[in-house]
């Protein structure tokens, strides 16, 4: 779903949502899918899933991108912290 559709479904202008979500959420809308997609794949590496697979079904474009969000968010890289919890 978009920002648009979002904002069409609600009747308020795509501002009005950022802001609104951003009051009831802390975070842009952006920015908690993008939490959303981290903590998932936290869960899948954890479960033993292949780091390119869990990036693929995080819906992240590729690994890279993952690693990237993963280590800031975690301060760990995917790989070590798979490694850590097998």
């Amino acid at each position: 779903m978009t920002l648009a559709d979002l904002a069409g479904e609600s009747g308020l202008s795509r501002f009005q949502v950022v802001r609104g979500f951003k009051r009831a959420f802390g975070l842009a809308p952006h920015a908690y899918l993008l939490q959303c997609r981290i903590n998932l794949t936290r869960r899948l590496i954890a479960s033993g899933l292949p780091l390119a697979e869990a990036a693929i079904a995080s819906g992240f474009a590729d690994q890279s991108h993952m690693t990237r969000l993963f280590a800031r968010n975690f301060g760990v890289s995917p790989g070590a912290f798979g490694r850590a919890t097998r």
